[in-house]
């Protein structure tokens, strides 16, 4: 008796040790299928924005790499003055500072405003508020502030402002719908000394992006600073909104529709990355301020046909891809959702190392892998 208890207890161990083995073997695959499919999960996500059910100006941009700035115009409550908005609006910028790695206000600042073309900038030497009508550059705690425009003597005359990368660089862009010119004034961040002065015809419109240096524009051209004649740096491929080249340093840009390109001012070609079929850039785009990383938001198109229509096109898929440029790979990609409709941003912080979006009234900040 004894010796057939012995011989049963290997039997049995064996079999147990067989199936411990299947459990195992079974569940380490379901572990990494598990960390791959959170790979894009948020370091945070939280609704900071009311719901106003309009589409109104609203973004994020990176104070440093510790605070992130959301920004939105909302109905202040009161009447609005023709004169100077300065007096009163009926809109007011709420900028609100959060801490990067737990989303918690630091600070929150309103500021009067036109409803239209509102926007929050960082350069190096403090926070370039365009209201709409007057464009002021702030200290990083909103104490002081210089005016880098008049109040408009046209009613319809804008503003449209560009930073450079490096945040070294500002560009506004003074223009009339009624009129073909644009009137471009370029300063030194940090000093507000003028740096270029002149005028552009026909006008730029929000198709462009600049550096230090110039500025590349719809058709991939670019230009120096104060000069009219643009030089071709690469070649269009396809028709959308991704051909707008965006410069992620000097002498260097993205541009793209089907597929992604990196290219030289030069027209020398760094990277090419061919998109999946229906996937096309947009215009969105955001660059680290060290420019070893950009941003682009992708758009999955479904297009359908029609027997005696043309075809007809709709997004039904929003994803941001973040290239390690010097690498020339694609570092992440997170998929946006809900479908982006209203308030739809994005940045990175200045190391590359978060990417922050706003959606709807949420904020995400994600973490991008660095090597």
């Amino acid at each position: 008796m004894v010796e057939r208890r012995d011989t049963q207890i290997p039997m049995m161990s064996a079999k147990a040790f067989g199936l411990l083995v299947w459990f195992l073997s079974a569940a380490w695959p379901s572990a990494a299928q598990s960390k791959q499919s959170g790979c894009d999960a948020p370091i945070w996500n939280q609704e900071v924005l009311e719901d106003l059910g309009s589409n109104r100006p609203a973004g994020v941009v990176f104070l440093d790499d510790q605070q992130l700035i959301v920004y939105a115009l909302e109905p202040s409550g009161q009447l609005s003055s023709r004169r100077n908005h300065e007096v009163s609006s009926a809109f007011r910028l709420r900028v609100r500072t959060l801490d990067v790695q737990s989303g918690r206000t630091r600070f929150t600042k309103d500021l009067n405003a036109r409803p239209h073309r509102s926007t929050v900038q960082v350069t190096t030497g403090g926070i370039l508020v365009n209201t709409g009508e007057i464009v002021k550059l702030y200290s990083t705690d909103f104490a002081k502030a210089q005016n880098l425009t008049l109040p408009p003597v046209d009613e319809a005359d804008m503003s449209i402002t560009s930073v450079s990368p490096t945040g070294r660089t500002i560009m506004i862009n003074h223009f009339n719908p009624k009129w073909n010119v644009s009137h471009l004034d370029v300063f030194d961040a940090s000093t507000l000394t003028l740096k270029h002065s002149w005028s552009q015809s026909p006008r730029l419109y929000d198709d462009y992006s600049i550096s230090d240096k110039g500025i590349a524009a719809s058709g991939v051209v670019a230009t120096d600073f104060g000069h009219t004649t643009w030089a071709v740096v690469g070649k269009a491929v396809g028709h959308c909104e991704g051909n707008v080249p965006t410069l992620y340093s000097d002498d260097e840009l993205v541009y793209g529709c089907r597929k992604l390109i990196a290219a030289s001012t030069n027209g020398h070609v760094l990277m090419t990355e061919a998109l999946r079929s229906g996937d096309e850039v947009s215009g969105r785009r955001a660059v680290a301020q060290g420019g070893r990383f950009v941003a682009v938001s992708l758009d999955s198109v479904e297009i359908k046909k029609h027997l005696l229509t043309e075809p007809s096109s709709r997004v039904i898929a929003t994803h941001i891809a973040v290239y390690d440029l010097p690498l020339k790979r694609r570092a992440l990609t997170v998929n946006v959702d809900p479908l982006p409709k209203n308030d739809y941003s994005f940045a990175l912080s200045p190391d590359g190392s978060k990417l922050a979006i706003l959606n709807h009234r949420n904020v995400s900040v994600y973490a991008v892998p660095i090597h």
